[in-house]
C-alpha cells in the first residue's frame, strides 16, 4: 500500500453563530486586511457591514474589494492583488463561496509573489518559491466547493477559456469559519448546484479508486450519503439549518485530505472535463457537473461497474441501472440538465476537449476512461 500522508495546518471554527468569531480570529492573523466578497448580496443582508464592524472593534483596519465573480477570473484576481498591494495589507479575508474563496488563495498569491495569477497557474512562474506577505481568513457562506478546508483554487483566463486548478501549501487558509446559518440566505437553486458539486468531489475519488479500501471506502460513503440524504431537505426548506449544518459538513470534508485516510485517493475527471465547458460558456459549475455525470457513469460501466454497483447500493440503496439512481436524485434536487439546455453549442466540442487534455495534464492519468479530445467530445455529445 502507498505511503499516506495527511497534513492540514486549518483551524476551523465550525457552528451555528461560528461567524461572530471572525474579528477576534482575524486579530490573531493581521492588522490590515483586504476583505474579498463578491456581488451585492453580503451587502444586502448586512453580512458585510456585520463582519467589517467585527473586524475593526477587534483592531484590524479594513479594505473591500468586491466584484469576484463565479469562475473568478485572473483579471479580477491580478486587479485585487494590486489593491493588497496598494494597502500593504497583512492579511486576506474571504467573505463567500467557492469562487470568492478560491480567488481570495489566487490574491494572496499574486500579492505576494507579485506576477499575474496565472502564471502561477500555466508553470510560467513557481508558486512554491513564493513567500506569503498575507494571512488567509476565509468566512463560508455556501456548502459547495470545500475550498475552506484544502489548499487548492481554481482561477479562469477568459481570453484563453483555460479554467486550472492548482494546489499549493500557501493556499491552505490559516483559518476558516464555517457558520451554516449564513447558508439560509442562499438561493434554492444555488443550494441544489453546491450539492451537486460536494457529491461529485467524492463520487469521482470513489469510482475511480481502483479496487477501493474499506476505511477510505466507509469515509466517502459516509460522505457522500450525507450530502445525498441532506440535499433534497435543504432545497425544499430554505430555513431548514439542521439540513444545511449537515451539508456544510459534507462540503467541508468533500474536499479535503479526510478522504484520502484509508489508503488510496483517485481523481475527478468530470471535474476536469467540465472546466472547459464552464471556461468557455461561463456556466455555473454544479450545472456543468450535473450534465456531464450520467453519461460519465454510463460510458465508464465497461471499466468501473464493480465500483458504481458498490456506489449506488451502498450510497443510494439502489439497484438497476446506476446512472438512473443519480439521476433520480438529480432531479429531485432540480438538477437533471443537460448541456444543450445551459446553452453549450456543438461546434464547440473538440475545442473544449482539446483544452480539457491542455489543462488536465498531471491530472488525467493515460488509462482514464475518458482521455483524448476524442472520448472527451464523445462524452459531450452524450451529454447534449
Amino acid at each position: 500500500m502507498a505511503i499516506t500522508i495527511f497534513q492540514t495546518p486549518i483551524k476551523l471554527v465550525f457552528g451555528d453563530g461560528a461567524v461572530d468569531k471572525a474579528g477576534a480570529e482575524a486579530a490573531l492573523l493581521g492588522k490590515r486586511a483586504l476583505v474579498v466578497i463578491g456581488g451585492s448580496s453580503a451587502r444586502k443582508t448586512g453580512l458585510l457591514d456585520k463582519v467589517l464592524t467585527d473586524l475593526k472593534n477587534n483592531g484590524v483596519e479594513t479594505h473591500v474589494f468586491e466584484g469576484v465573480t463565479p469562475n473568478p477570473r485572473t483579471s479580477t484576481v491580478d486587479e485585487a492583488a494590486a489593491e493588497a498591494a496598494k494597502h500593504n495589507v497583512d492579511l486576506i479575508v474571504g467573505l463567500g463561496g467557492g469562487s470568492v474563496m478560491d480567488a481570495s488563495k489566487a490574491i494572496k498569491l499574486a500579492y505576494s509573489g507579485g506576477q499575474p495569477v496565472f502564471d502561477y497557474y500555466t508553470g510560467a512562474a513557481d508558486p512554491k518559491q513564493v513567500k506569503s506577505k498575507a494571512e488567509l481568513l476565509l468566512i463560508c457562506t455556501m456548502a459547495a466547493t470545500g475550498s475552506e478546508f484544502n489548499n487548492w483554487a481554481v482561477v479562469t483566463d477568459w481570453d484563453t477559456h483555460e479554467k486550472r486548478a492548482i494546489g499549493v501549501p500557501s493556499f491552505y487558509p490559516a483559518t476558516s469559519i464555517v457558520d451554516p446559518a449564513l447558508t439560509l440566505s442562499m438561493p434554492v437553486n444555488q443550494v441544489a448546484k453546491g450539492g451537486v458539486d460536494i457529491f461529485l468531489h467524492v463520487m469521482e475519488n470513489y469510482i475511480t479508486h481502483v479496487g477501493g479500501a474499506p476505511m477510505s471506502d466507509a469515509l466517502r460513503e459516509a460522505i457522500m450519503k450525507v450530502a445525498v440524504d441532506w440535499l433534497p431537505p435543504s432545497v425544499k426548506d430554505p430555513n431548514d439549518l439542521e439540513a444545511r449544518s449537515h451539508l456544510s459538513w459534507a462540503s467541508t470534508l468533500a474536499c479535503s485530505q479526510i478522504i484520502a485516510l484509508g489508503g488510496g485517493l483517485g481523481y475527478r475527471p468530470i471535474h476536469l472535463i467540465e472546466h472547459p465547458v464552464s471556461g468557455y460558456f461561463d456556466i455555473a459549475h454544479g450545472d456543468g457537473l450535473a450534465a456531464l455525470t450520467p453519461a460519465w457513469l454510463r460510458q465508464s460501466m465497461a471499466v468501473r461497474s464493480d465500483r458504481i454497483q458498490k456506489l449506488v447500493r451502498n450510497v443510494f440503496g439502489a439497484s438497476g441501472d446506476p446512472a438512473d439512481a443519480v439521476e433520480a436524485w438529480l432531479e429531485s434536487v432540480g438538477m437533471k440538465t443537460s448541456l444543450s439546455k445551459l446553452g453549450v453549442t456543438e461546434d464547440k466540442f473538440d475545442a473544449m476537449a482539446q483544452t480539457a487534455i491542455d489543462t488536465s495534464r498531471g491530472f488525467l492519468p493515460k488509462d482514464a476512461v475518458h482521455n483524448s479530445v476524442e472520448t472527451i467530445a464523445e462524452l459531450y455529445r452524450a451529454s447534449f
